[in-house]
This record gives C-alpha cells, structure tokens and sequence, in this order.
C-alpha cells in the first residue's frame, strides 16, 4: 500500500510541473499580447498628433513597454528551464527510487530463500519456492529446474511460467542442449541474446532474441542439477553478474538438496521400520513419527518381552505411562494385571500400605484385610510413576523386594511372594538425587537395568502433526462436531510453540481448539493467546489428562476423514490438481502427497 502511494505521489508531481509549466507559458502569452496592444495604441495616437514626431513622453513608454516585453520574454526562458531542471532532478529522483525498490525487493526475495533453505524439510516444497524466488529475482519469463543422480537420471523436474504457473514439457533444442552444455561441464552459461525464428502465424516468421542463463546446482564436487532462466522480452538480457547470484544461489540450493535427500532416506528409513513394529508390536496408542520415538520403540520391542526392570526418564507430560503401557502389552505378561501408583499422589504413611496391603486391625480404621498393588498385580506389571519422590524407608522395602520378590503385609509376619515385573519412572534426574543423597544408589543400579529416555515434544517436533491431528479426530468425536483437520496457519503456530507441558498439554490445547472452532477446521484464532504470541514457551503447565481415552484413537479414522476430503474434492474438480489444491487451500505439493499416500484408495 506504500509502495502504492509513493508511485501516486512522484506521478502527481511531474502532472504538476507540466500543468505549471503550461499555465505560466499561457499567462506569459497573455501579458506578451497585452503589452503588443498597448505598443499598437501609442502608436496610433502617436499618428493622429500634429507633429507626426514621437514625443518625448510616447518615446519613453514605448522603451519601457520593451523593456517589460524583454523581461517578459526572460522570464518565459527562465521558468522553461527551471521546470525543465526540475523534471530531471524528478527523473534521476524516480529512477533512483526504483533502484532501491528493486533492491529491496531482491533482498527480501533472497531473505525469504534463505530462511526456506534453512528451514524447509520438503524438498518438492523447498524446489517450489526456489523457482518462484529466481523467476521473480531475475524477471524471467521461463524457469527449469532439474535434479538428477549420479547417471543424470531425472529424479525431479519443474517447469514455471513468470505467473508461477507450471507449464508443460515441450520439445526445446535451445533449453535442452543448454541443460545438457551445463550438466556436462558442471560450469555456468549466460547468453546474452540468441536469435529464434518463430511462425506467429501461418503467414508471418517472427524474430526474437532470446536471452539464457543456465547453472549447476551442485554440493561440493558433486552435480545434483541445473537451474535454467530464458527471457526474450525487448532489451532484456542476462548479465554475468546474474550468473554470479544465481551460481550462489544454485551453491546453497546444492547443500539444502542433499541434506533434505539424506533426510528423505532417513526417513523413509524409519518410517519403515516403525511401519513393522507397528505391525509386530501392539503400538497403536503411541503416535510419532520422529527418529527419536523410533529408537525408543526399537528399544521397547527389544526389551517388552523380558522380566528386566525397566526406568524411564522425561519431562512431565511425554507419556511415560503410555510407554510402560506398550511393555507391558507386548510381553508374555500381557493378559495379566498391569497396575499403576503414583508415588507422588500418596501420602508417605498410605504408600506402604498401598504397595503391601494390610492385615485386619493393622493400624485404627483396618477393618478388614486388604491387599496390596504388588499381590493384585501378581503374574503381570506394577508401574511405580514418580519413584523419585519415595521416601528413604519405602526405597529400602522396594530394593528388597527387587532383590527377593518377597514382602510382608502392614500387620503381618508372614512373608508373601510376587511374580510381578517393575517399571519405573521419574520426571527428576535420579542420577543427580543419588549424588545429593536424596535417593538410594543401590536402588538406583537396581531399577535401572533398562533406560528408556522419552524426549520432551519441542525435541521431536515430527510428533506434533500427527499427535494434534489424533487429539482433533478425538475431541471432534467427543463433541459431536465434524473436524476435518487443522488449518496450516495453525499447524505451524502449533510447531513452532514449545510445549513445556509436552504432550499432555498439545492434547489440553486441541481440545480447547475443537470446542471453540466455528468452521470444519482447527484455525489459528482458535488457539489460545499464549501460543500465538508466544507467552507460554518456557513456562511449566499442570493440565490434566486421561491416557485410557488413548485407546479410542484407530488410525484409520484419519485415514478415512482425508480419503472422503479427497474424493470429494477430485470429484469437484474433475481431478485437476491444481484447481484441487487452490480449493482446499493448500500447497499442490502436500495435495499430491496426499493422493499418493491413498491411491490404492483409486481416487486418482
């Protein structure tokens, strides 16, 4: 809008030099006339005197009436050229003012590139908005861009016009061997003008110089591609400085394309690999998709079925209970008990006996005998959460019942058995409390046989998508509404926000989000103020939460909400994928990864 009325301005302003100059040239002419009239009437009663002689007085007007006339004529000169100086101080002031327009467009245009660099995991993401920026950056009318392996077999390819719009792969002999000068040699090409003929019409053979830059994309010694640019616009040519920039540019490209490919092995890697677990494993109630999650299901299917202790260490809220869940259901102990205490919930003096059970007349209010986690849970899992906070006295019982699997009741003296498995978990650095001595080394060593480190989400940010689009499926049920998904604005606020509360509180946050939302979509004003001006990184968050819902959740209830969006919305348009994705409001590359995740589905 600036930008805008700038150009207004500087274009008012040469309107108003010319309509000054036109205005004081009329007035001029006007005083030029009256003065020629008045010259003409001393003349004439100059004519019609006795004398016929010019008097003195006749005389002296006349010579002041040409001196007005010469300085008339003066001013008419001076005014001409001051407007004339001031029309090109205006030019040099509106052509340096496009030159620091320009510029600042082509610094924002190569900020924008570099966050994308830095930033962007999707490469066809990442390819997209390159060639869009060097199309813009460089005023061409055409851009090529193509990644190729190490036998220059074509892994990518785009084609845009200067709308941004692909354009169609067609028989080019100037772009091609170009391409091929360049994959070759490895070295730039910039060619100021090429002479085409083109037919126009039947009739008419039309000459155009066309002007080409080409260069490689490369990383280090090796050539990944090319990126070319033409134009064959009237006095528009590709200079050597342009092949520089766009060198530089390929150069960063090059590192970005191998580090996203390696990331895209890598990936796909784990993907995999988590796909089989999924399929061997009962892990249907923890969602995640990063390396991190990966490792520690590895881990998890490694040790489930074992008797080994097992530890597992995170931050509130990153679903360690879910975890012992997983181990416990995946081991031979599976239809027996899994029980769970929250050692930090129980005061100290109910804790023992919590654990133990008791005897009748045990203590004032025993009224009869009750059990304890340990005997309830014989043959399956006790899951002690927050075993940092056991008492000092409690630790002793815990480590002799590791070390014999024996324990007595609260008022009794018979000692009972428990073929019980112990996990463990801890929201505190034990490692640090057995230092301080606040907790017991021996029991430390005892119940650390295997560690299992859950990381916080701000670490394993590949979870959040899949966790946030799993919650709206959940809490859309819950209110009877019907979510389809969740806006990107608001996935990339959901992305880019820490979560101190972890997954606990991602699930408190969507939950608030599908209650309020008014559209078929999770969108940004939905969120709550803290996410959106970025209030609540850092900060710590008691939001509670119930992991048995958890097991609502079925994969295929995304799937069949994206396969209905998609049918539907290929059907609207006839399978055009890119009026599809201008329709759905999204990127035509995270459409095209859509249809490609379901086209067994035969929706394309």
């Amino acid at each position: 809008m600036k930008k805008k009325k700038f150009s207004e301005r500087l274009d008012r302003l040469q309107e108003n030099f010319q309509s000054l100059k036109i205005s004081s040239s009329k007035h001029l002419k006007v005083i030029n006339k009256d003065i020629s009239s008045l010259k003409d009437q001393i003349a004439l009663i100059n004519s019609h005197s006795s004398s016929k002689r010019v008097t003195p007085l006749a005389e002296k007007s006349l010579d002041n009436l040409e001196s007005m006339e010469k300085r008339v004529s003066q001013l008419e000169n001076g005014i001409g050229e001051v407007i004339n100086k001031l029309n090109r101080d205006y030019q040099r002031f509106k052509s340096e003012a496009q030159e620091t327009e320009d510029e600042r467009r082509t610094y924002k245009i190569l900020y924008d590139l570099s966050t994308t660099f830095y930033a962007e995991e999707d490469i066809n993401i990442l390819l997209d908005t390159l060639i869009d920026s060097v199309i813009d950056l460089f005023s061409a009318e055409r851009g090529f861009l193509e990644i190729v392996d190490e036998e220059k077999n074509v892994m990518l390819r785009l084609s845009k016009d200067s709308d941004k719009k692909e354009i169609e792969e067609e028989n080019d002999k100037v772009k091609d061997n170009v391409v091929e000068a360049v994959l070759s040699s490895g070295n730039p090409l910039c060619l100021g003008g090429i002479l085409l003929s083109d037919l126009e019409d039947e009739k008419e053979e039309v000459k155009k110089l066309l002007s080409v830059i080409c260069v490689p994309i490369r990383s280090g010694e090796k050539n990944l591609g090319v990126i070319y640019l033409d134009d064959s616009k009237p006095d528009s040519f590709f200079s050597l400085d342009d092949a520089e920039l766009l060198s530089s540019l390929a150069d960063r490209l090059g590192q970005a394309v191998e580090s996203n490919l390696a990331l895209m092995e890598l990936k796909a890697s784990h993907e995999k690999l988590l796909e089989d677990l999924r399929e061997k494993f009962k892990f249907d109630e923890i969602l995640g998709n990063s390396p991190q999650m990966v490792e520690i299901l590895k881990t998890v299917a490694d040790v489930a079925d074992t008797d080994s202790t097992v530890l597992i260490e995170g931050e509130s809220g990153t679903g360690k209970e879910l975890l012992a869940r997983a181990i416990h259901f995946n081991s031979g102990r599976s239809k027996k008990p899994f029980v769970t205490i929250n050692c930090a919930a129980i005061p100290e003096t109910l804790l023992e006996s919590e654990l133990f059970g008791y005897e009748r007349g045990a203590f004032t209010g025993a009224t009869q005998r009750k059990p304890g986690k340990f005997e309830v849970a014989k043959g399956g899992t006790v899951f002690l959460d927050e075993i940092g906070e056991m008492s000092p006295l409690l630790q002793v019982k815990i480590l002799r019942f590791l070390q014999s699997h024996e324990f007595e009741p609260l008022g009794s003296n018979k000692v009972k058995r428990a073929d019980i498995r112990i996990i463990a978990a801890t929201n505190k650095d034990l490692l640090a409390r057995v230092k301080e001595n606040k907790f017991r080394e021996d029991l430390f060593y005892r119940i650390n046989v295997i560690n299992l480190k859950l990381p916080p989400l701000r670490e394993r940010r590949l979870d959040i998508a899949p966790l946030a689009m799993s919650f709206a499926t959940k809490y859309s049920d819950k209110a009877n509404k019907k979510i389809a998904g969740i806006d990107p604005e608001a996935m990339n606020v959901l992305n880019r926000y820490d979560f101190p509360g972890n997954v606990r509180e991602l699930e408190n946050v969507i939950e608030r989000a599908v209650i309020l939302a008014k559209s078929d979509n999770v969108c940004k004003e939905d969120l709550p103020k803290n996410l959106l001006d970025g209030s609540g990184n850092g900060s710590s968050a008691e939001i509670p939460s119930d992991y048995e819902e958890l097991k609502i959740f079925r994969k295929r209830v995304v799937e069949q909400v994206e396969k209905n969006f998609l049918k539907n919305i290929l059907d609207k348009t006839e399978n055009n994928i890119t009026r599809a994705a201008e329709e759905a409001k999204m990127h035509r590359v995270e459409l095209q990864r859509m249809i490609k995740r379901y086209k067994e589905a035969n929706l394309t």
